[in-house]
């Protein structure tokens, strides 16, 4: 099956991109390539598997994002990742958390290319949708021009046709924020990588905060991918089907806040509930000019009394027709 267009993705970010976080993104681009947040192997296994993966078909194109270290785990999970109907399975090769750490997975597989080999050989036998890499430029000690063409080179061996390559190094004394900042941003290297490889395609990801900037990577790369700015302000995504897939799908930002909120209204769990309208508040933040904007939503929020259909359509009522952000 051939991939996906990476041209422009939206990061796996734990805790964020969870299938309420998909839907509204959905709201502001058609084309953009999303993620799921990275899920362990043994959770698949283990876990609930409906609500660990269970998604909505407007999602489409989206991957799903495995964390582990064993081979056969990661083989079954990856499985059943494309029995649920996935376009992709991506391998975490990048995180550098401390849970991470101590399973030996995420961007410590960086440092033993073997047992990495070995897992992508798994994963490819057991399922026919793309598999693709999502690594970082280097961990501790292993780093440098000649570590990561040698890494890039022994991963390709295995099949592995895509990566998305965030253009830092992990340190393993640094905690996940950290990590996000004080390793410097490296996307020479990374064009290198694209120019000792011609035939691999390269997703360039790590401190992308403008459009302008993501069309000039694409001049040398084959994607690129955002993760904290998305988050930040998703209607940054009302520009992208236009500017860098060239296609006018019309999505406006009224309208995709009101599909939000009847999608939050249709939810049976509190917990899913509650989870959508973090995502929601991360929005109105972003565009409310004012505070009192968002203190009137929470506080509607916080009152039992009131109906949270009605909150919305309060808000809807006082706020939208003013809020007419789309793209130009």
């Amino acid at each position: 099956m051939s991939l996906s267009d990476h041209r422009f993705c939206i990061a796996p970010m734990m805790k964020k991109t969870d299938r309420h976080f998909r839907f509204l993104a959905r709201q502001f681009t058609k084309k953009s390539m999303l993620y799921t947040e990275m899920i362990h192997s043994n959770a698949i296994l283990k876990g609930n598997r409906e609500k660990l993966l269970s998604f909505s078909d407007i999602e489409h194109p989206v991957g799903l994002q495995l964390g582990g270290s064993d081979p056969e785990a990661l083989a079954q999970a990856a499985n059943i990742g494309q029995k649920f109907g996935y376009d992709e399975i991506n391998l975490n090769v990048g995180c550098p958390s401390k849970k991470v750490k101590s399973g030996n997975f995420g961007v410590f597989l960086m440092k033993d290319i073997e047992l990495l080999s070995s897992c992508i050989r798994e994963i490819k036998k057991n399922i026919t949708i793309p598999l693709t890499i999502k690594c970082r430029i280097g961990v501790d000690q292993f780093e440098g021009e000649e570590y990561l063409k040698n890494f890039i080179e022994k991963v390709a061996d295995t099949g592995i046709s895509l990566f998305v390559i965030h253009a830092r190094k992990a340190i393993s004394g640094l905690d996940t924020k950290r990590n996000r900042s004080i390793p410097p941003l490296d996307y020479d290297l990374v064009y290198k990588i694209k120019q000792a490889f011609p035939e691999l395609k390269i997703v360039i990801n790590g401190g992308i905060e403008e459009i302008d900037n993501v069309k000039k990577l694409l001049d040398k790369f084959d994607g690129v991918m955002l993760g904290r700015k998305v988050y930040s302000d998703p209607t940054f995504l009302l520009n992208i089907d236009k500017e860098i897939y060239s296609e006018n799908t019309n999505l406006e930002f009224n309208a995709g806040i009101r599909n939000f909120m009847a999608y939050i209204l249709s939810l049976t769990n509190p917990k899913d509930v509650n989870r959508s309208i973090n995502h929601l508040i991360q929005i109105i933040r972003k565009v409310s000019h004012t505070k009192d904007i968002r203190r009137k939503l929470l506080s509607s929020l916080n009152d039992e009394n009131m109906a949270l259909e009605d909150v919305f359509t309060n808000f809807q009522e006082d706020h939208l027709p003013k809020v007419q952000t789309q793209s130009p």
